[in-house]
């Protein structure tokens, strides 16, 4: 039970992490829309989150790790 409680608390936040990233993005939207944007608040707000996801969420397995490399790794050609 113990670690069914610890994967909840994971799955929260890494929950939490997508949702203010997707928030992240919405303001980046607005600013290409020209609305109002206080770059100096959201290059804090943005350090926040970082800081945040970096100290609490989910380490990425290395096998996993790995494998997104391989997948999303910029192409390298040799000449």
């Amino acid at each position: 039970m113990a670690s069914l409680k610890k994967y909840d608390k994971k799955t929260e936040q890494a929950n939490f992490a997508r949702i203010e990233y997707q928030k992240v993005l919405d303001e980046i939207r607005f600013y290409l829309r020209r609305e109002t944007f206080d770059e100096k608040v959201f290059l804090d707000r943005l350090k926040m989150i970082d800081n945040f996801v970096t100290d609490h969420c989910m380490e990425i397995p290395p096998p996993i790790g790995k494998k997104y490399e391989e997948t999303f790794a910029p192409c390298r050609f040799s000449k």
